[in-house]
């Protein structure tokens, strides 16, 4: 594959992310624990500030660090060395110091004003995960879905290659603008569209708005077997799958223990997963998948490559607690033979 954008030298930036700003604070919890507070495992349920803090309060958190998807994306992409920015709301307060704090000290460019008077906090997300790895998430977006086209930096968007658009802020009227506004300023300066779509639930809501922009804007689309499913109305992965093929459009699918799949049109590559890894959390394990691919992809490397990265960087993350790797994965890459 030849990406014509890779040799576009010029932009300053390889990716920048457009998401929810949050503080994620981990915990470790027992199956009975959900049950109890009637989770449902493995899923994302929005949750009011009274009823973040009543949930935070009945579990000993294992630490606070700076999160949301496409956040935690660009922290993967700025650990392998490219040079990226992001846009989220905050606000000037204890969490919002630890989410900037958070970015700056990867060397991810945070670009978005933080809020200083009055008006709903810092986004929090109370990320649970059980003893079978599964990571269930409770989320009070705060301020964070208040981001709006004036919190857009406009030169940002036109000096980077591709923007990297978070499913889950499609809820909020006003980020929807900011996304819309951002998709312009890239379709005019030539950059490409990326989008997450985040949750099944998300896709849902939005399948026929999400469509269309896969139709109208999105270069890239990443995805894991359950989205793509409910974005295709589909009864199994294969027949998602065969929806994909419509499309000029690069779908990056991921599928857990079976690894990952990408496809453009008649292109089809499925690649393993990552051998010997014992999982004990998946928090954030999509969004590096994302890092490794987009690294690959604005390198200007084929598409089985890029995934084959996805999947390596993915894994980086399901062998410790939280959304970010503890290890290096510009060396993991490295030891496997892809040193850029």
């Amino acid at each position: 594959m030849n990406n014509k954008h890779s040799a576009q030298n010029q932009k300053t930036y390889g990716v920048v992310g457009i998401g929810n700003a949050i503080v994620d604070v981990l915990a470790d919890v027992a199956d009975d624990f959900l049950d109890e507070h009637r989770l449902e495992k493995g899923m994302m349920k929005l949750m009011d500030e009274e009823g973040i803090k009543a949930l935070h309060e009945r579990v000993a958190s294992c630490a606070r660090e700076s999160g949301g998807s496409a956040a935690n994306t660009m922290a993967g992409l700025a650990s392998l060395g490219n040079s990226v920015a992001f846009m989220g709301k905050v606000r000037d307060d204890d969490l919002g110091n630890i989410f900037e704090k958070g970015l700056n000290d990867l060397g991810v460019v945070y670009c978005t004003k933080k809020a200083s008077t009055g008006g709903d906090p810092t986004a929090c997300c109370v990320v649970l995960t059980t003893p079978d790895a599964q990571r269930t998430m409770n989320t009070c977006l705060g301020i964070s879905g208040t981001l709006g086209p004036e919190d857009i930096d406009e030169k940002i968007i036109a000096d980077s290659h591709v923007i990297y658009l978070e499913g889950y802020l499609w809820d909020s009227h006003m980020a929807k603008k900011a996304f819309l506004k951002s998709m312009e300023i890239a379709r005019q300066s030539g950059g490409q569209v990326a989008l997450t779509l985040s949750d099944p639930f998300c896709v849902h809501r939005h399948r026929e708005e999400f469509l269309h922009l896969i139709d109208k804007h999105a270069r890239i689309i990443f995805a894991n077997e359950e989205e793509i499913k409910t974005l295709f109305s589909a009864a199994g992965f294969e027949q998602a799958a065969d929806r994909c093929r419509e499309y000029d459009t690069i779908f990056a699918l991921t599928r857990g223990e079976m690894g990952s799949v990408v496809i453009k049109g008649k292109e089809k590559h499925i690649i393993e997963a990552e051998k010997n890894i014992k999982v004990l959390d998946t928090t954030g394990a999509g969004d590096m998948y994302a890092a490794g691919f987009l690294h690959g992809y604005i390198k200007g490397k084929p598409l089985h490559i890029c995934g084959r990265m996805g999947n390596i960087t993915a894994a980086a993350v399901l062998v410790h607690p939280g959304a970010r790797p503890r290890a290096s994965i510009a060396d993991i890459l490295k030891e496997k033979g892809y040193d850029w």
